[in-house]
């Protein structure tokens, strides 16, 4: 990809840190690279898309340096980790309301089951005279076809059977 696309975007990018990217701000970009490169005027909106993808991944690969600057950062937080016992993360239970709980209770201890079987309505089939029409279009081109592949499997069966010396 061309250095000075990346650029462009990456600047773009940066100048609109923490705004999604919307099909304007794509216009925009390809409006301003083709501002400065002459090139590129009716770029796919999948083709920028790829543009952004790539200028953030060397804006994250520009900053990663910056973290790796300081070692001795790293290697404290290491010791401390090891110091530290892992702890598991407070399990948050769901706290419902009594009359909730109390309902639920009582369905639990009843005896009497609760569930009562409703019958669904049959559904209304309408038949279109035009689905039925094509239906019947169907039905002949598939009876066509068996037609015509019986006739070949009788000249193949009367071909084998000239072929085959009598007993």
């Amino acid at each position: 990809m061309d250095e000075k696309i990346l650029s462009i975007v990456s600047a773009k990018l940066k100048k609109w840190e923490g705004i999604p990217i919307s099909e304007d701000k794509l216009k925009e970009i390809r409006d301003e690279v083709y501002k400065r490169t002459k090139s590129n005027k009716f770029a796919p909106f999948s083709n920028i898309k790829k543009w952004v993808k790539h200028a953030r991944i060397e804006l994250k690969r520009a900053q990663k340096p910056a973290a790796k600057a300081h070692p001795v950062i790293r290697a404290k937080k290491a010791e401390r980790m090891q110091e530290e016992p892992l702890r598991a993360a407070p399990v948050q239970v769901p706290e419902f309301s009594k009359a909730v709980e109390a309902s639920v209770n009582e369905l639990k201890l009843s005896t009497q089951p609760h569930l009562q079987e409703v019958p669904l309505p049959k559904p209304t089939i309408v038949f279109d005279k035009v689905y039925l029409q094509s239906i019947k279009h169907e039905i002949a081109g598939i009876r066509q076809v068996m037609e015509r592949v019986s006739r070949q499997l009788d000249k193949l069966e009367h071909e084998l059977s000239s072929h085959r010396p009598d007993d």
